[in-house]
């Protein structure tokens, strides 16, 4: 029986007995985890924001899930806490940065905050970073520019995770491509985020946690054959699958994601970032975002009319049989109702994550509060704040070194 995928009983049914917790309780932990990875406070509290909004809005892969691996990067050194984000080349309409291997969210959000703002001066702006690192989830930026009125793009490379079409190893990352449109006060817009892989590796590791098989078409084995096991994973494959099933669009997109988000911003081709299947670390990452203003085309109040006429035609549009809505979406529509319920019910957590960063937190000598029972912010930040250095992992690089 179809339901409607946005009701609360809808996505209730993707949680069935997981734990949820308070956004303010799961916000504190994330915040002192990245402390404790060294990041000074407002860096923290930015990463904090990304971080926490993939959770909320149900993109489970690209929040709390990420602590174990943001925790290997600074630990091994390749993620610099209170890294510059530095301008390279600069024109009225596009600038290029300097990411210095500084942790993703935070170099992500001032890249497109800056291009929000020049793209409000101008009409328009490009901006690219170079030498950084994993950001999380690109629809989050792409809503940076929505929230302040204009159409926002944000794209990303990643270490080699993707087999091109025809190939047996991987060589490009799952360079995912968000763009927001918003349709004016009192409506979520458009939002896509989407990776150019079949799926994002986020997807993958779910599964290894949850001990369940891939479906069909995901993923392929070190020798190129398709395998349905999580942990034989040699590849993903790019988007649409294999070439019968126009697998080389998604290859193409994502190609054109790496061209942006690397050479152009003077950086490297996912094969030569870090981070990828072929190897344990994550810097050398390259972003890309845009942002314009509305009316530098036509009246806004206008386009909104129309983006909201278009998103009613498409809801209103028919229901073919036998599938899993009762009702046409668009674009951010689940995520939009997710975030709302979250908000009102407490964020998700499984129980394999929250193992994960309850071993985070003892690495790094911080406290685990996600257990029920709020704990106060101000005081377990103070508390142990002052102390980080001394109890970080050996061979990391903190802010103070």
């Amino acid at each position: 029986m179809s339901i409607n995928p946005v009701s609360d009983e809808g996505i209730a049914s993707l949680w069935t007995g997981v734990s949820r917790f308070p956004v303010a309780l799961f916000r504190q932990q994330l915040e002192l985890a990245y402390r404790g990875f060294g990041l000074p406070e407002l860096d923290a509290k930015e990463a904090v924001d990304v971080l926490s909004a993939a959770d909320l809005y149900g993109i489970e892969s690209h929040g709390i899930a990420l602590i174990d691996y943001h925790s290997s990067g600074y630990r091994a050194g390749d993620f610099v806490p209170g890294a510059p984000l530095t301008v390279n080349r600069e024109t009225p309409v596009s600038v290029t940065f300097d990411g210095h291997s500084g942790p993703g969210p935070v170099q992500g959000s001032r890249a497109m905050r800056r291009c929000v703002e020049k793209a409000t001066e101008s009409g328009i702006c490009i901006a690219t970073v170079n030498n950084s690192t994993h950001y999380g989830m690109a629809g989050y930026y792409a809503r940076m520019a929505s929230a302040a009125g204009l159409i926002g793009v944000a794209m990303t490379n990643s270490g080699s995770l993707v087999a091109p079409t025809f190939g047996s190893a991987p060589m490009l990352g799952s360079n995912p491509i968000a763009v927001a449109v918003p349709a004016g006060a009192g409506s979520d817009g458009i939002v896509l985020d989407m990776s150019t892989s079949t799926v994002a590796w986020g997807k993958i590791a779910i599964a290894q946690r949850a001990g369940k098989s891939l479906p069909d078409g995901w993923a392929q084995d070190k020798t190129g054959r398709p395998t349905n096991d999580p942990n034989e994973v040699g590849a993903l494959t790019p988007l649409g699958g294999e070439r019968i099933t126009s697998g080389q669009k998604g290859y193409g997109l994502g190609l054109i994601v790496d061209v942006l988000c690397g050479p152009l911003g003077g950086g490297g081709s996912s094969w030569q970032v870090l981070g990828g299947l072929g190897n344990g670390r994550g810097s050398g990452v390259g972003h890309s975002f845009m942002a314009w203003r509305i009316d530098a085309f036509r009246d806004p109040e206008e386009f909104h009319t129309d983006i909201h006429q278009m998103i009613a035609d498409l809801h209103a549009s028919p229901v073919a049989p036998d599938v899993p809505s009762d009702r046409v979406l668009v674009p951010g529509d689940i995520e939009a109702a997710t975030r709302r319920y979250n908000e009102k019910h407490g964020v998700p957590v499984r129980p394999q994550v929250l193992d994960e960063v309850r071993a985070v937190c003892d690495e790094w000598g911080v406290p685990f509060v996600l257990t029920g029972e709020r704990a106060p912010c101000a005081l377990l930040l103070t508390e142990h704040s002052c102390s980080l250095a001394s109890r970080r992992p050996p061979g990391c690089r903190g802010v103070d070194s």
